[in-house]
């Protein structure tokens, strides 16, 4: 379906609408509303814990057609503080600790070094061994 954006004064304003919609409204596309490309938010536009994607619409390259234009916004540190505080509020399991930097847990034991395979239990907060087969 064809997407429409309303423009005034050079600008886009409120949120596209389906071009079904505006015939219905209208009974056809009011010229005051220029087509409009929805695009998905790229991978890997935020980079760390501590971004939000945030979508604007712009004029695409050919000069006629809207388009979402995605950027990452880095957090305020209150928002980051929030978060983190979120977070550490919340953990998963026993024995873990949040890694500041990534939002990452890590168990706050080391792994047995002893030639066994092991994995997390996070649930009961220690390191299992896995079975072989």
């Amino acid at each position: 379906m064809n997407l429409y954006i309303q423009i005034e004064n050079g600008q886009p304003i409120n949120h596209p609408a389906f071009e079904d919609n505006l015939q219905e409204a209208f009974g056809s596309v009011p010229s005051n509303w220029a087509p409009f490309n929805r695009t998905q938010q790229p991978n890997g536009l935020l980079t760390t814990p501590f971004q939000t994607a945030q979508c604007t619409y712009a004029l695409s390259s050919d000069g006629v057609t809207w388009e979402d234009v995605w950027i990452a916004v880095d957090m305020t540190e209150a928002e980051k503080s929030a978060l983190i505080a979120e977070r550490q509020a919340n953990p998963p399991g026993p024995n873990l600790t949040l890694n500041t930097t990534t939002l990452q847990w890590t168990p706050n034991t080391a792994k047995p070094i002893d030639g066994q395979k092991y994995r997390w239990d996070t649930p009961t907060g220690t390191w299992v061994v896995i079975p072989t087969t």
